[in-house]
């Protein structure tokens, strides 16, 4: 089967569907940090105070990703993809109302409890009807969501935020919530054919060491998302100037993915490798931010996106491959570290802001990074490639 031919395939409307629910949900996250100045100003609380609002969205996605995902089989993924575009349409429209930081923090918990059961859904359309062949570039656009929310957030600033307030991007973005189901195929799809088993027991060790290096990674990475827009504003950029940066650092960090993924459909490499090196290079990225200048800034904070954050795909294409008969518990654990650095990342980062000032919030950032991909370059290592690379 034909994963893209044609107009209007199986495989391409369950990746559209896919991208579209996913992006939803993480879209309350993503514009949050992109307008946490307008936000912060309005409800009379410090931008980066707003940032640690993305801890709470880890919480709750951490909390629910093993208990929800056990039940995407029983409700079918229709169902739950349809579940999580609610909870995000509910989660703007509470985001959009909000009268104090406590009601946007409970959207962020909302949006993360649907985003732990649109992942899992997500993943399960994308295997169950895209190509084999194409799977690098079918999960190289399923996680896309994050770029494009990146983008999307950047933009909201110049076109929304500072012309008729913040509280319109919410709005419009809990309507996209919305239409987003009519995207969602039925539940008549054929199975991924894969038959779960336990992570081997001599891999467990390596498995969680990669985890380790995931969080890292992420660690650095959220704090793109959650600081980027009001960081801009600190070394003297414009808040309009700030959000359009942050929207070409999604741009930058989709190309990234997409290309990741096209290359690896044809091109013999160790993903897990490569998920090492982009993360390495995009600590440079946040080196250069941690100058306080607008210009190193503002190509500091593209790298960092671009390749900092361009991993995602690969790492769910390596442990597809690396564990073929096991790569929901695989992905599980990994997934665990991904989680952690979600969860730690805008919090410590936006403490350190508040205490230490933005220079060493992103000097801790390129430190996380480079860390996680020294990590993660020992853990591929350690974890033998039990399926064939395409060639």
């Amino acid at each position: 089967m034909s994963a893209y031919g044609g107009a209007v395939t199986p495989g391409r409307r369950a990746v559209v569907a896919a991208l579209s629910v996913n992006l939803m949900s993480v879209l309350p996250l993503f514009l949050t940090g992109a307008m946490a100045v307008q936000i912060g100003r309005e409800l009379k609380i410090s931008a980066a105070s707003v940032g640690i609002l993305a801890s709470l969205f880890a919480i709750a996605s951490m909390a629910g990703s093993a208990p929800l995902g056990r039940q995407v089989r029983r409700l079918g993924v229709r169902r739950s993809l349809r579940i999580t575009s609610a909870f995000s349409a509910a989660a703007l429209l509470l985001a959009c109302v909000s009268p104090t930081v406590w009601f946007l923090g409970g959207a962020m918990l909302l949006a993360g409890a649907g985003n732990s059961l649109g992942q899992p859904a997500g993943n399960a359309l994308v295997a169950a009807q895209v190509n084999p062949k194409r799977y690098g570039l079918g999960f190289a656009i399923k996680q896309s969501a994050i770029p494009v929310a990146t983008t999307l957030g950047g933009l909201a600033v110049p076109i929304i935020a500072l012309t008729i307030g913040w509280r319109a991007a919410y709005f419009v973005a809990a309507f996209a919530a919305l239409a987003a189901m009519l995207l969602i195929p039925p539940d008549q799809f054929r199975s991924a054919g894969r038959t779960e088993s336990p992570v081997p027991s001599k891999l467990v060790r390596p498995l969680w060491l990669l985890a380790i290096g995931m969080a890292g990674a992420v660690f650095a990475a959220t704090s793109i998302g959650a600081l980027g827009a009001a960081g801009g504003v600190h070394v003297g950029l414009s808040e309009a100037s700030a959000g359009y940066l942050v929207a070409v650092g999604g741009i930058a960090g989709l190309a990234i993915r997409l290309a990741s993924g096209v290359v690896a459909d044809r091109v013999a490499f160790d993903s897990l490798r490569a998920v090492a090196l982009l993360v390495l290079i995009g600590g440079f990225g946040w080196l250069a931010m941690s100058w306080d200048r607008p210009v190193p800034f503002a190509i500091g904070l593209v790298v960092a996106n671009a390749f900092g954050w361009g991993w995602p795909g690969l790492q769910h294409l390596s442990m597809a491959r690396r564990f073929p008969t096991a790569t929901a518990a695989a992905s599980g654990v990994s997934q665990t570290g991904v989680a952690a650095g979600l969860l730690l990342g805008p919090a410590v980062l936006g403490l350190l802001v508040s205490t230490a000032g933005w220079s060493w919030s992103w000097l801790a950032a390129a430190a996380a990074a480079f860390v996680g991909s020294a990590v993660v370059w020992i853990a591929a290592r350690r974890i033998p490639q039990n399926q064939a690379e395409p060639g």
